[in-house]
């Protein structure tokens, strides 16, 4: 596999991308020297709505061969030592084998995976999904390794659309339950701006995907939505896009919330309707 692009890192446009990156780098190639060979970007940075502040690093590193409990012992120091040097943005995503990635994602692939800087070693790795590979092969920034083009990932269509509808009608559903149930106490809290934007974004990107098979990002769910969402819905949608744009940062009251809510209901909706006109 080709060497780092060093160069790669040093030119990206969002210095805080860069320089957690570059330190990344610095640290797994001293604490496991060779292990990672290759180093892609993904997420909101590859589909360029990476805001400082708020957004993670996203990322897909691919070794030789699987890892072993020895390997992920490894990075699980490379991780705590760069959350030492750079507690903020995260550095997340799977650790997966070249072999992986000529095949569709597999359920319960045993990689290790880093969430909100925590290293796991098991096969609960959410991130191993049609939607990630398909960013991978269309839109990842590569900063070592072959360009993913020339890989050979898969990046089925359908299996990407049967993934974000089982999604949508699994967690999501259950995120508009949670919300709705938090809203009926009588100590009702404030929310969080993250919490907002994700609940009014969020199942809008996978709405997106079911009906185009394309993946946006948060920024572009947003727009997606003034588009195609009942006009009662797009204040909700101006102030996600607003609240995203100004680092989601702060607090949002409860009313607001049963607006993002909303959406979230609306998305399930309009997908069950087009789901029951196909005949599914």
């Amino acid at each position: 596999m080709t060497a780092i692009a060093r160069s790669t890192v040093q030119t990206m446009t969002t210095p805080d991308v860069a320089t957690v990156l570059g330190a990344y780098l610095d640290i797994v190639d001293d604490v496991a020297p060779g292990l990672v060979e290759g180093l892609y970007v993904v997420g909101s940075y590859a589909l360029d709505d990476w805001v400082p502040g708020c957004s993670d690093v996203d990322i897909v590193a691919v070794t030789a061969e699987p890892c072993t409990d020895d390997d992920a012992g490894d990075l699980r120091t490379v991780h705590a030592l760069l959350s030492e040097q750079w507690p903020r943005p995260y550095v997340d995503g799977p650790y997966v084998a070249w072999g992986d990635l000529v095949v569709e994602p597999a359920t319960g692939l045993h990689r290790p995976w880093v969430l909100q800087g925590e290293l796991h070693h098991d096969g609960d790795c959410f991130e191993i999904n049609p939607v990630t590979w398909y960013l991978l092969a269309t839109n990842a920034v590569t900063v070592r390794g072959p360009d993913p083009a020339t890989l050979g990932i898969p990046h089925d269509a359908e299996a990407r659309i049967r993934f974000v509808i089982d999604n949508l009608q699994g967690y999501w559903a259950g995120v508009a339950r949670q919300v709705r149930t938090a809203l009926q106490r009588d100590d009702v809290p404030d929310f969080d701006a993250a919490s907002y934007v994700w609940c009014a974004l969020g199942a809008l990107r996978l709405h997106h995907t079911a009906f185009t098979g394309d993946v946006v990002s948060k920024r572009g769910a947003g727009l997606h939505g003034l588009d195609v969402a009942p006009e009662a819905l797009h204040p909700a949608l101006r102030t996600a896009l607003a609240l995203r744009a100004a680092g989601e940062s702060g607090s949002v009251a409860a009313a607001s919330m049963s607006d993002a809510a909303a959406v979230i209901e609306w998305v399930l909706d309009d997908v069950e309707r087009a789901l029951a006109l196909r005949g599914h």
